[in-house]
């Protein structure tokens, strides 16, 4: 029998930890994400740190697949004035 892990919120949170899962897990433990169609994309706040880079990495997606589609950057630091 095959375990299940059910993701409750998309946004970045929600769609790394079902895809840092899948990766980890492959076909031994089914993902589910549930977020909700009402809640828009905050998008305030986040940063693409280069540490990022081992994220996409151990998931197997290449930097040209998600940089150019997101409108992605890395950042060196953040400064909060």
């Amino acid at each position: 029998m095959a375990k299940s892990v059910v993701v409750v919120g998309g946004g970045t949170a929600g769609w790394m930890t079902a895809c840092y899962l899948k990766a980890a897990f492959g076909d031994r433990v089914r993902i589910t994400l549930v977020e909700s169609p009402g809640v828009e994309t905050i998008g305030v706040g986040e940063a693409t740190f280069s540490t990022m880079r081992s994220f996409f990495e151990y998931i197997g997606l290449a930097e040209h697949e998600w940089m150019p589609p997101c409108r992605a950057t890395y950042k060196l630091s953040l400064i909060h004035i």
